[in-house]
């Protein structure tokens, strides 16, 4: 883990990025919800945690 993310107070992995994705494009938004429902289809997690 890199110095700034410990000195902001995350630890490991389990940290959401403070990205609002307010101003992401509609074509990303799809793309994410995409991604989410094909995890959901596996019964898994996505990678990642997205705002969208």
């Amino acid at each position: 883990m890199d110095l700034r993310k410990t000195e902001l107070g995350y630890s490991g992995q389990d940290y959401v990025a403070r990205n609002s994705g307010e101003y992401r494009t509609e074509s990303k938004r799809a793309l994410l919800r995409n991604i989410a429902a094909a995890a959901a289809e596996r019964g898994e997690e996505p990678a990642f945690k997205a705002n969208y």
